[in-house]
């Protein structure tokens, strides 16, 4: 009983120590990114954001309420880990609308 107690006990340390392996890289490697560029319709999973160089984003956060064709700011920094596939994920920490979409005439 003991041993398996022990097993269990190693297995719950080195999952913490792993945990707090990937925080730290997180918080050392936390270069602040700020880029102005424009929403697009590339992303499936989250929204993506296309820089004035050329470079696309995945946004990770507080980019819902934009549409593609929105003129942005962002700044935020690369994530590590996250569920966004379409490119280079940034966690936003803010992102300023400098103009809208413009709106298509239907006729």
């Amino acid at each position: 009983m003991n041993f398996r107690l022990g097993r269990t006990y190693t297995k719950i340390l080195g999952a913490s120590a792993l945990v707090l392996f990937l925080a730290a890289c997180g918080t050392f490697d936390r270069e602040t990114i700020t880029t102005s560029g424009e929403i697009t319709d590339q992303g499936q999973e989250c929204v993506t954001f296309r820089a004035t160089d050329g470079t696309l984003y995945a946004l990770a956060n507080k980019a819902t309420s934009f549409r593609p064709g929105d003129l942005v700011r962002v700044t935020g920094h690369s994530a590590l880990m996250t569920t966004c596939r379409e490119a280079t994920t940034l966690i936003v920490d803010k992102i300023t609308l400098l103009s809208p979409a413009k709106q298509t005439q239907t006729q």
